[in-house]
This record gives structure tokens, C-alpha cells and sequence, in this order.
């Protein structure tokens, strides 16, 4: 029976397919960049020489020498007042020169607003969307007329500048490293830590060492 011809003919039936379900796509979701907060920061291997300077108690009693006045004074009141008034004068006439830097520098911007204003449209378009340019070394002031001024100050004058140029240095003996790395001098405000604790690390790298 099972041989005869009308289940030959029959059709096999196939196994039921079970449907795939579709993975839903997952879409990468693209993180926005993250802003990171910066914070000025001075590295401790640059702050060496300002940090010797004040442990030093010989230097650091001379700089409170120079800029508190003494305790036990030896000016007379007629000193005192010839203090008070060659000050005054002082002020009065660095007034006078701070009001005639003024005007020249209001008019110095005036005409050159004035000059670019009568350049052609597109030179005028052209020269209010270019960059500054760097002033060249050799025309600022403090090159131009260092050597007239230096020559110009007597002997003491000059051991007082030479006192504010070694003070500035201790103060900020970073400065030209600054200039040639500007990116070094900051970091991100989560890593900042205080100044005590940098150099609470720093010496115990050292005694580490040693």
C-alpha cells in the first residue's frame, strides 16, 4: 500500500520555518565632544629658583628691607617733607604725561580708522577681515629707545632698575618658557591640584630618590 502510486504523488511537505526576528540596528550614538574646563597652572620644576629665593632668610630679609619702610628711621621731618612734596610733583606731572598719551593715542586711532575708510570697497573689505600683523622687533619702544634711556639714568638710577629687573626675575623666572610654550602653563581642572600638595609630592619624590 505504502508503495502504491497515489502517495508517490503526493507532495513532501517541508518543515515549518520559523521567522527570524530582525535585530534592530543599533546606531552608534555619537558622543558631542566633551568641553574640558583649563586652568592656569605654573609647573613646579619652574618655580625652583623663586621658592630658594624666599627660603633663603639673608634675601628674603633684604626684599622686606627694600620694600617696607624701615623700623627705626633715621629721616628727619624735614626729609619726610621733602618726600611729600617731590611726590606730588611727581604725580602731577605723570598726570600730564598720561593725559598727552591719551589724546595721541585717541587721535592715532582716528586716522586710521579715517585711512582705511577711504580705501577702495575691496581693499577696505580686504583690510577689515585680515589679521594683525606682528609689530616688528626692531620698532617697539622698549627696543628702540632702550639704549637713549639707559644713558640718560645716573648711577643710582640704573642699581634701582637693575634691583626691579632681578625682583621681576625672581617673580616670574618662567617668563620666556611662557613665550615659547604657552600650552604648557595649562591643564585640565580636574588635575589641578594645590600648591601644597604639588610640593608635599615633589618631596617625597625626592627623599624617595635619596
Amino acid at each position: 500500500m505504502l508503495r502504491s502510486r497515489c502517495f508517490r504523488v503526493l507532495p513532501l511537505r517541508g518543515l515549518a520555518q520559523t521567522k527570524k526576528k530582525a535585530k534592530a540596528k543599533q546606531q552608534k550614538k555619537q558622543s558631542a565632544p566633551v568641553e574640558v574646563k583649563m586652568a592656569p597652572y605654573i609647573p613646579y620644576e619652574l618655580s625652583k629658583e623663586t621658592r630658594e629665593f624666599f627660603q633663603n632668610q639673608g634675601k628674603f630679609k633684604a626684599l622686606l628691607d627694600l620694600v617696607f619702610s624701615p623700623r627705626e628711621p633715621q629721616e628727619s621731618d624735614e626729609d619726610q617733607v621733602e618726600y611729600e612734596e617731590t611726590k606730588a610733583r611727581f604725580d602731577t606731572l605723570c598726570e600730564k604725561a598720561s593725559q598727552i598719551y591719551k589724546v595721541h593715542e585717541e587721535r592715532a586711532e582716528q586716522r586710521m580708522w579715517r585711512a582705511m575708510q577711504q580705501l577702495p570697497e575691496d581693499l577696505y573689505n580686504e583690510a577689515v577681515a585680515s589679521k594683525p600683523e606682528k609689530v616688528p622687533e626692531e620698532l617697539l619702544f622698549h627696543n628702540r629707545y632702550r639704549g637713549e634711556i639707559f644713558r640718560s639714568l645716573s648711577e643710582y638710577e640704573r642699581r634701582k632698575l637693575q634691583v626691579f629687573h632681578n625682583l621681576m626675575y625672581v617673580r616670574y623666572p618662567h617668563v620666556d618658557e611662557k613665550q615659547r610654550n604657552p600650552e604648557r602653563f595649562w591643564i585640565p581642572e580636574n588635575q589641578k591640584v594645590s600648591r601644597q600638595r604639588e610640593a608635599a609630592l615633589a618631596n617625597r619624590k625626592i627623599k624617595a630618590k635619596n
